[in-house]
């Protein structure tokens, strides 16, 4: 089952990753195009294994146990942990006080 599903996600990806024709170069969808909906059943974040939630606004896929948000560019998700975001706002950096 196992290899079924597997070659399942490939076959989406493929089919996500069409903005290539036969030659391989890309056509004109623009950096906004979204992720297939089929995907979300087989991808979990690659640092929790968590199932990820896809925020359509963004064009993301976002761990919120985690805090980050993995950009999809041209309908691929990039799953590189470097790639991601933080989506936690950080706290403003304290001034020191000086003397």
């Amino acid at each position: 089952m196992l290899r079924c599903c597997g070659r399942r996600a490939a076959a989406l990806l493929r089919r996500a990753a069409g903005s290539r024709g036969a030659s391989g170069h890309e056509q004109d969808h623009g950096p906004g195009q979204p992720l297939e909906p089929s995907l979300l059943r087989f991808l979990v974040c690659p640092l929790s294994k968590r199932p990820l939630r896809y925020e359509e606004s963004t064009n993301e896929l976002i761990n919120e146990e985690l805090g980050i948000a993995y950009p999809i560019i041209d309908g691929i998700p990039n799953m590189i942990p470097e790639a991601a975001r933080s989506t936690r706002k950080r706290p403003p950096a304290e001034d020191p006080e000086q003397p």
